[in-house]
């Protein structure tokens, strides 16, 4: 016996003509779903609006921070260039600018983990809804939509294939007759960028890192100095890339769970 795969009716045989015939209708699923026909226990949804307020709290805090970093980068860029050029530069005024940035970064270190621990709770919710969103033919299971986060090589790639998916899946606008049709959804932009300007970001930081510890001279530290601005002001549109994503996915949920919820679980 075979049953359909988009409403769970009941088909007496694998008829090609039967199955051009057969009309999607809501209404079937609404029975069907009620009596457990057709169809497999679903995840249960659970919203994802308090991991999102959360994330978005962490990410606002580090994007003010990384703005002050580049104000405090460029009040450096001034002292190096001072001492560059033969001014006396007083061991109060160097003892300040060194707390400063040592304050600052270390404020960006701790918010970057409490970003990232969050970012890992909120992707592994999301994917899981998916599920009970009605997606199907998923490439990534909950555990490794976080575990390629830690994969070397891959983990170049497969977060943004994991947050492409989950921005597609969970759009609103897809057909929902059709639980593979949020494939066809041409992958946004914002996901892109947000992974770019993540990837961008990380490199030009990891050359400041190395400048500081190859050089000696006041114009490595200078030329470390101005690689941090750089890579700063980067995360800074990066920050504001990822609260608009985050924002939109976490509406496209709860969007697209009122629906699934008005046609499905009545």
């Amino acid at each position: 016996m075979t049953f359909c795969p988009q409403c769970g009716q009941k088909l007496t045989r694998l008829d090609p003509e039967q199955n051009e015939s057969h009309v999607f209708k809501p209404e079937a699923v609404k029975e069907k779903v009620a009596m457990g026909v057709g169809y497999q226990d679903q995840e249960q949804f659970k919203s994802i609006s308090a991991r999102t307020q959360l994330l978005l709290c962490l990410l606002v805090i580090l994007l003010v921070l990384d703005i002050a970093a580049v104000f405090s980068g460029l009040a450096q860029a001034d002292l190096i260039n001072r001492a560059i050029g033969g001014e006396i530069i007083t061991e109060s005024e160097a003892m300040a600018n060194d707390n400063r940035q040592a304050a600052i970064g270390f404020g960006q270190t701790a918010l970057y983990i409490g970003c990232f621990i969050a970012l890992l709770i909120w992707i592994y919710r999301a994917n899981k809804n998916l599920r009970s969103l009605r997606a199907a033919g998923l490439s990534f299971t909950p555990g490794w939509a976080v575990g390629w986060f830690f994969v070397p090589f891959m983990n170049l790639f497969r977060p943004y294939q994991v947050v492409s998916e989950i921005w597609k899946a969970s759009d609103p606008k897809v057909n929902m007759a059709d639980d593979t049709s949020w494939k066809a959804v041409t992958t946004s932009p914002i996901v892109g960028c947000w992974w770019a300007l993540f990837l961008t970001s990380n490199f030009i930081a990891n050359i400041a890192l190395r400048t500081v510890f190859s050089g000696i001279e006041l114009s490595d530290l200078l030329d470390s100095t101005y690689a941090y601005m750089v890579s700063d002001g980067i995360d800074v549109i990066y920050l504001l890339t990822a609260i608009f994503m985050v924002r939109r996915i976490s509406q496209f949920q709860e969007a697209k769970n009122k629906l699934v919820s008005s046609t499905y679980r009545e």
